[in-house]
């Protein structure tokens, strides 16, 4: 995934203007919203470098879990008292559940295949307690996706500048993501790519696969950050 451009990874998004913070307020007040648990503990599936942990920490007793050792590693360096797991979103096992578990920017894309995402969002509800709630931001839909597009991204911290071309192709129900970056430092300018293969699942199959593991659903079209969000209480 991000094997390559982990240490350029918030300084570009915060570049592209995401709003980390804001996006965690709002996850609180629909958490709260929903949650029928007296508790306030709370996993973060796919943290990657706990963007949204520093809000949520305030609200929760935070734990993250994440498949990339070293986006984990700058999360643990941001929050050396917060725990963080390691593991597959598909079939983590911690041994305990919580109050609340979320799985943000649409990291769920990330299984690639419906089972995949129907076998995440199992074991997402296992972790739940009764009556607590998951959050899902979805990837975009197979008729959403538009195929052909190219953007650009640039960002600069005192030690480099980073600039990025991203191309979106298909391949049947999988988005796939071709990220060029260019990066300049005091050793010199070296260019790098990554590959990102996501999964197109429609609201039918989100919804389908919520009610499979024992959630009642609500979908909220605009969700967080204009993407959608799924919210499933376990019964």
């Amino acid at each position: 995934m991000f094997a390559k451009s982990e240490k350029y990874y918030d300084v570009l998004y915060e570049a592209l203007g995401k709003e980390y913070a804001a996006e965690a307020e709002a996850t609180h007040k629909v958490i709260q919203k929903y949650k029928q648990t007296i508790n306030n503990s709370l996993l973060d599936v796919a943290c990657g470098t706990g963007a949204h942990a520093g809000v949520l920490r305030k609200y929760y007793k935070y734990e993250g879990l994440d498949i990339d050792p070293v986006m984990l590693k700058i999360a643990r360096a941001k929050f050396p008292k917060l725990k963080f797991h390691r593991g597959n979103m598909v079939d983590f096992d911690l041994g305990k559940r919580f109050d609340a578990v979320v799985c943000l920017f649409s990291s769920i894309g990330y299984v690639k295949t419906r089972l995949g995402m129907a076998k995440a969002i199992k074991t997402m509800a296992r972790h739940l307690l009764p009556g607590g709630v998951l959050l899902v931001e979805p990837w975009f839909s197979p008729g959403d996706w538009k195929q052909g597009s190219v953007r650009s991204l640039q960002a600069e911290t005192p030690d480099f500048k980073v600039a990025r071309i991203s191309y979106s192709g298909r391949k049947g129900n999988t988005s796939l993501l071709e990220f060029h970056y260019m990066v300049g430092d005091v050793k010199g300018v070296k260019y790098f790519m990554e590959n990102h293969v996501m999964g197109l699942f429609t609201h039918e199959e989100y919804m389908g696969a919520f009610e499979s593991a024992g959630l009642k659903t609500v979908y909220n079209k605009k969700g967080l950050s204009g993407r959608g969000l799924y919210i499933g209480v376990k019964k």
